[in-house]
Formats: C-alpha cells, structure tokens, sequence
C-alpha cells in the first residue's frame, strides 16, 4: 500500500481532517518523538501556524517513519461512538540526537527555534550526560551565536517540571552562559493530560483503512485533552489553545495525584490479577470503589485544588475516561518506571497525608502492588517484566529482606531514592503496607479488590 504524504495527501478522503498550509519553518524545538507528543502537543501546535522539529533522542523508528510521510500522520480519537481521524501537520522536520548531535546543538542554537519542549520520561532528567547536558551545549552555542531568548517547557509528568528541567541544566552551564541565561532563557511549568496507548496493529490497520495509504506514525488517544501552562516565556509564545496561568501547581497536583496515581494503582493491581489494560483492571469488582474510596478518603484530602476544581469531582471524571472502551492502555505500559513515577504520583499524597495526621491504611495497597509487581510474578505465576532503572537496586533488596510482608515492606521503604522521609520511616504505613502484602499473597489482587 502507498504511503501517506505530502503528495497523498490530497487524495485522502473528506471524512478525515486533514492539515490545511503547512509551516515553512519548525519554530519549535521538540524532544522525544513518542505517541504521546503526536497526540498532544504536536495536535495543539497543528492549529497554529508553528512548525516543529521533532528529535528522537535514540530510537529512529517513528522519526524514520515521519520522515518517509513528509512530517504527516495521523490521529485517531476514540470515542463511545467509534474513532474520528485527522491527519496532522505541525511536524515539518526530524532529527536524530544519537547520530545528528552538532544538528541538535544548531537547532536549539538557532534564532528561529523561539520554544524548546520535552517528553522524555521523568528519569532523563537525572542523566546530566543525556539531555541537561544536549541542552546546556546547546544553550552556550545560542548565547555565542544568536543570543535570542529561548524558552524550554517540560511537559513531562513531574512536579514543578519547570524547576525540575532548570536545576537539571543550569549547574551544567559555564560561567559566561548562565549569565546570560539569567535573562534569557526561560523554564515554565506545565501540566498535560491525555491518554494515549502504545500503538498497536491495530492503530494502523485503522488508520490504513480511512485513509487508504499506509501510515506507519499513527496513534490513537482519548477524546479528552487538557494543557496547563504557566505563563512565563522568554520570548514569543505560541498561539496554542491551552490554559495560560501564573500559577501551575494545583494543577499538576491534581492530575499527578489522581489521575497518575489512580493509573499506576490500577496498573499494579490489575497487572497482578491478570489483566490486560486498565480498562480491564478497573472491571474488576470491588476495583471502581477502592478508586474511589482511594480518590475521597486519601487523595483529596492530600491538598488544596485550584480555585473551582473538585478532587473527587475529577476523579470521579478520571475513572470514566479510564473505563472508555475505546481506550486499550496496557497495565505493563503504565506500571514501566515506577521508581521514577511514583515519587510523585504516591508518596508526595502519603507524605502529606503524614503530615496532616491522616491515616494512610488505603495508599498503602498501592505500595504493597508495587512492590507485589517488583518480585515479577503474577498472581497466576506469569512473569512480570520489572522496567525500571533502578531495577537491579529494587530486587537486590527484595532478595535480601527474605519473605514475610514485614521484611519486604521495609526494604523498599528502605530505598531512599525513591521513598522519602517522613514516609520511608513510618510505622503506620509500614505495618499496613505488610498487612495488605500478607492479603495479595494469601488471595492475589482480585480477591483483595472484592473483599473490599
């Protein structure tokens, strides 16, 4: 089957949208070349008159795939009442880091490139070596050559990431370019939502189908879309349709908190029961009132939402969009990097819930999920895969606490790379992160769910 293209394009049929003029130039700068920028911020982008340059740090897979279709591909929404397609066009040029390095640097140098934007996972920002240090390099190449003001937005499931991203690069930057990026260069905070599954087979049997022409970068996503953006930029901003604010942390709490946190619980649990997706997880009975039970009695009242913003509301809100048919997000995809998720989406809650003098009792079945998930059995003996960097760190220390739910608690407890104080040492947690282990192992997930 022909590929969908520039040329193709005008052949594709009127029932999918498709890009009107496209960009003459990329002013925006992004790294990462995953589904969920091309479901998302490359969407957003699309309805503006900015183009992108998308760079893939290592895999070329999609980037090969883009470059073969002329920056086009497309985007299927699914909905109760089936998909709607559109192709997208904000992509105008790819790069690859891994073998294009000094084009990465000229690209993030170059008084064209107005916006940076990241979607790179919450651990590259620990590798000064990988991306801090391809944008500090970067930023002293700009500060020499055009010196125009830049503005570098994470838009990766962490809080503050506008912070995160700044201390990540700035110690990385000599002397003479932290001067001038003091005054140049800008690093707001930004909340994205939307779920977008791996894709699959049948994201492209689906996407070949309505167009008629192959489409190797499709992706598929929920019809929900939501872009937080603190309002801080260093120069032009981008006439993107999303909520611009001075303030971005209630929102990132919020969704970090209850829909991340909710993901990841059903992800672990439903992992260990057998389930396939989270759709699937959350079927199971008792699973939907231990999420809401976990959303009102634990997660709400963690923190303060924005103005307007009901936490229970939102959740309630969340758990139909998880439960969208439509929606096949596998439980294994979720549950990858939990060392580095669940900082933010579990023990930031179960932290302040300590501090308030709450009980914990509910967050801790999720903790005890994880560390379920880390020994890498299922409850029917299947193997589960432990993708995380800290991998080798989490099954050393399983290994050596033995086997009783005490033991195992606290080693991962124990993790201070993961866990922090005032929660890797309290006693409550422990002992009801040990009770609910002894009931996964005595009656694994499912029946722990409809016991509840």
């Amino acid at each position: 089957m022909e590929s969908l293209n520039q040329k193709t394009l005008a052949s594709v049929p009127g029932t999918v949208r498709v890009p009107g003029t496209r960009p003459a130039k990329a002013e925006i700068l992004h790294i990462g070349a995953g589904a969920f920028h091309r479901a998302h911020q490359a969407v957003y982008t699309d309805d503006t008159d900015w183009g992108i340059t998308v760079a893939a740090p290592r895999s070329r897979e999609v980037i090969d795939a883009l470059a073969a279709q002329d920056g086009l591909y497309t985007v299927a929404t699914l909905g109760p009442g089936g998909a709607e397609l559109r192709v997208v066009g904000s992509i105008v040029d790819t790069l690859h880091i891994a073998t294009e390095n000094e084009r990465a640097l000229d690209r993030i140098a170059d008084e064209d490139t107005r916006v940076v934007t990241l979607t790179v996972t919450e651990k590259a920002y620990r590798d000064p070596e990988g991306i801090p240090g391809l944008l500090a390099a970067g930023l002293a190449r700009r500060a020499k050559e055009s010196g125009a003001p830049l503005t570098i937005l994470c838009c990766d499931n962490l809080p503050d990431n506008g912070k995160t991203t700044r201390e990540a690069v700035e110690p990385l930057l000599d002397d003479a370019t932290r001067l001038w990026a003091e005054d140049n260069v800008a690093f707001p905070s930004t909340m994205v939502d939307r779920i977008v599954p791996a894709s699959t087979r049948a994201t492209y049997e689906r996407a070949a189908e309505a167009l008629g022409f192959a489409d190797d970068a499709a992706v598929e996503a929920e019809p929900f879309t939501q872009w937080v953006i603190e309002d801080r930029f260093a120069g032009p901003r981008p006439p993107w349709d999303a909520t611009f604010t001075d303030d971005v942390a209630g929102w990132e709490r919020l969704k970090l908190r209850t829909l991340n946190g909710v993901h990841s619980t059903l992800a672990y649990l439903g992992a260990l029961a057998g389930a396939e997706t989270i759709g699937d997880a959350l079927a199971l009975p008792g699973a939907r009132g231990f999420a809401e039970r976990l959303i009102a009695d634990q997660i709400a009242p963690s923190f303060t939402p924005p103005d307007g913003q009901s936490t229970v509301a939102y959740g309630q809100a969340v758990l139909e969009r998880f439960a969208n048919p439509g929606i096949r997000h596998r439980c294994l995809q979720v549950a990858m990097d939990g060392s580095q998720k669940l900082p933010q989406r579990l023990f930031g809650t179960i932290a302040d819930l300590i501090a308030a003098g709450e009980r914990v009792e509910l967050a801790a079945l999720p903790l005890a999920a994880w560390i379920r998930f880390c020994l890498g059995r299922a409850d029917d003996g299947a193997r589960l895969p432990l993708d995380d960097p800290l991998a080798a760190v989490l099954r050393e220390r399983l290994a050596a606490a033995g086997g009783s739910p005490e033991a195992l608690a606290g080693a991962i407890l124990g993790v201070r790379q993961v866990v922090p104080e005032p929660v890797a040492s309290n006693a409550e947690l422990r002992q009801a992160t040990a009770a609910w282990l002894t009931d996964l192992d005595r009656h694994g997930a499912a029946l722990t769910l409809e016991n509840l």
